[in-house]
């Protein structure tokens, strides 16, 4: 190795310190800061806020009565990322037939305590859920949960706003615990449900 090569792997080996002694810093103003709360985080990401509800439907029959349904997917775009602010809004409607006396009509999901659910006390369904992020294949609970949800007529929030990254895949997955349809002169025979998350992306092309 002669002088140049020397003095050039010297000169290396010394901007390799440099840089590694300026991450270890950055680390230690880091740790002296504190971390920031997510609402901070989140404020800091540049780009506009436009408001999204992803929105997905399932189509259901009382055959899907006490079983774990097909995962409602919501892919979100490229242009930013994802924050959802409040639970999502789950409901039905009767769908088939299309002659069923009750066609059309908006019901919640869950039987407890709402007595304007249903005419009757005739037709219902009550379900519990499951929210994962397919990226990290993260599951947000270890158990489906109960159906605490936003409701049409007023939006819960989340305890913190939750951050999913450009292309995500968003999973919903319902599980039919009750199913009970109105034998009306025209019995009800299938519905949907309808998915909406709540939140805003941050639109930063």
């Amino acid at each position: 190795m002669n002088i140049e090569q020397l003095a050039a792997s010297v000169r290396q080996a010394l901007n390799d310190r440099d840089q590694r002694i300026a991450r270890l810093e950055s680390v230690i103003a880091s740790l002296k800061a504190g971390a920031r709360p997510v609402e901070e985080e989140i404020d800091s990401i540049p780009g506009r806020r436009i408001p999204m509800h992803p929105t997905q439907t399932l189509a259901f029959t009382a055959t899907d009565d006490n079983t774990r349904a097909t995962a409602l997917s919501f892919k979100l775009s490229q242009d930013g990322p994802f924050i959802m602010t409040c639970y999502p809004v789950v409901t039905w409607r009767v769908s088939a037939p299309s002659t069923a006396t009750t066609f059309g009509r908006w019901r919640p999901v869950y039987s407890w305590d709402v007595p304007t659910q249903q005419e009757g006390a005739t037709e219902w369904i009550n379900i519990s859920w499951e929210l994962v992020d397919t990226g990290p294949q993260q599951n947000f609970q270890d158990n489906a949960l109960p159906p605490f949800f936003s409701r049409l007529d007023k939006l819960m929030p989340l305890a913190k706003p939750c951050m999913f990254a450009p292309l995500s895949v968003i999973q919903f997955i319902p599980t039919f615990n009750d199913i009970t349809f109105s034998a009306a002169s025209t019995a009800t025979t299938g519905g949907t449900l309808v998915v909406s998350l709540i939140g805003y992306r941050i639109f930063n092309r």
